[in-house]
């Protein structure tokens, strides 16, 4: 396996220009290796809007790890307003995907992305998803990802991650106060709204997921009506 990982996001504009993104990854944690900007904007301040339940504290982090990640998507893509159609090809190592998309929903597929690998505390909890990283996937895509990714980590972890779904709905109260704190960060950043936008569109997991669980399970329940091996009889 290589030593780093890369994802490429790739932007055609409407006025006909290019913006391209490359976002490295470290191996085997997948932690977002890009280097900060040198002149990091004042917005990205740890102490600025800070996320009420931010465990960081200043001296350690005088900036927000994803905000200073996504300074540079943030500046070059400002000049957007959120439903201009953008084109956007994505280059994973496994596959090529391409859509033309709303530049709001073409940016929450990236910031998502950011966020969840840049180190803040609890977007990190997400980084088993961007490893296996789905730009512009649907709602449902995104509820089995998210609960196959905490039923993987509690086979994992045990006792550590909890009985029932009670840790990823608390997980996910929490990923909406980053969500709505982390808006009104970026409502400072810049005079345009699809970052704003885009953060709100992630954050709609955020409320969606904990009330979607249960009927969710049922629906997917009959996916699953094979693995009833007991019930098996030898061929």
């Amino acid at each position: 396996m290589s030593a780093s990982h890369r994802i490429r996001y790739r932007f055609d504009l409407p006025d006909g220009s290019q913006q391209v993104f490359d976002f490295h990854f470290a191996d085997p944690d997948f932690r977002l290796t890009n280097p900060p900007p040198e002149e990091p904007p004042f917005w990205t301040k740890l102490e600025f809007n800070q996320c009420a339940n931010c465990p960081l504290n200043a001296a350690e982090h005088p900036h927000c790890p994803p905000a200073l990640q996504m300074a540079d998507t943030v500046a070059r893509l400002a000049a957007l307003v959120s439903f201009d159609t953008v084109g956007v090809t994505v280059l994973l190592e496994e596959r090529t995907i391409y859509r033309e998309i709303s530049a709001q929903h073409a940016m929450s597929s990236v910031l998502g992305l950011i966020m969840a690998t840049s180190g803040c505390p609890w977007t990190d909890l997400l980084r088993p998803m961007a490893r296996f990283h789905l730009p512009f996937a649907s709602e449902s895509e995104t509820v089995y990802r998210s609960l196959t990714m905490y039923l993987l980590a509690r086979e994992m972890l045990g006792a550590e991650v909890g009985a029932g779904f009670d840790s990823l709905e608390e997980l996910y109260g929490n990923l909406h106060l980053v969500n709505r704190d982390m808006s009104r960060r970026l409502g400072a950043a810049t005079r345009s709204d699809p970052a704003r936008n885009a953060i709100a569109m992630l954050d709609s997991y955020t409320t969606l997921l904990p009330a979607a669980i249960a009927d969710s399970l049922d629906e997917l329940r009959p996916l699953f009506e094979s693995w009833k091996i007991a019930r098996r009889k030898p061929i």
